[in-house]
């Protein structure tokens, strides 16, 4: 019948997909000029063999900017201010950057926070502590700010080129 050929053509067409997504982060891994910074990534709690090619694909090598508060502004998590005479506003997150990092460093915070019980990290104590705070506001914005941790996080592994150490980095916070 027509309803199973159709179904027929959807499947190979998904294996089709997925044989070419496999090809691509085969491709990334292959091309990464510097595999240490995939394997700094996957020394993150929460970070996968996937998301770390897909991160490096996304950002290339953090080296490149002078400070975390940079990739914040490449990714799209910098606050947004807006000036008039003596009144300063903060703003929401100006979004405009590399909107598919934005959605990659989202769902590691998700992935971390599903690994916390076996993983220990401090970004996911700091997002649990935000959530507590601000209850009212949701998670979305505690997600934020465990994403920019996140980032000064992995930006500070990649410049000094040591692995996720979670007794160091509780050490290490502000």
């Amino acid at each position: 019948s027509i309803t199973v050929e159709l179904i027929k053509y959807c499947i190979e067409h998904l294996l089709q997909i997925e044989q070419r997504r496999k090809h691509i982060l085969a491709y990334i891994k292959q091309i990464a000029p510097n595999p240490k910074d995939v394997q700094i990534y996957l020394s993150v709690p929460g970070i996968g063999k996937k998301t770390a090619l897909r991160i490096y694909a996304e950002l290339g090598d953090l080296r490149r900017f002078n400070n975390a508060n940079q990739v914040d502004a490449f990714i799209g998590i910098d606050p947004g201010e807006s000036q008039s005479g003596n009144t300063d506003k903060h703003l929401p997150i100006t979004k405009h950057g590399n909107a598919i990092a934005r959605k990659i460093m989202y769902r590691i915070i998700t992935q971390m926070e599903s690994a916390k019980k076996t993983k220990p990290c401090h970004i996911i104590d700091y997002y649990e502590h935000k959530k507590q705070l601000s209850q009212t506001k949701g998670h979305k914005k505690a997600a934020i700010a465990s994403m920019h941790k996140l980032i000064r996080t992995i930006y500070a592994l990649i410049i000094n080129d040591q692995s996720y150490d979670y007794h160091k980095a509780l050490r290490n916070q502000r």
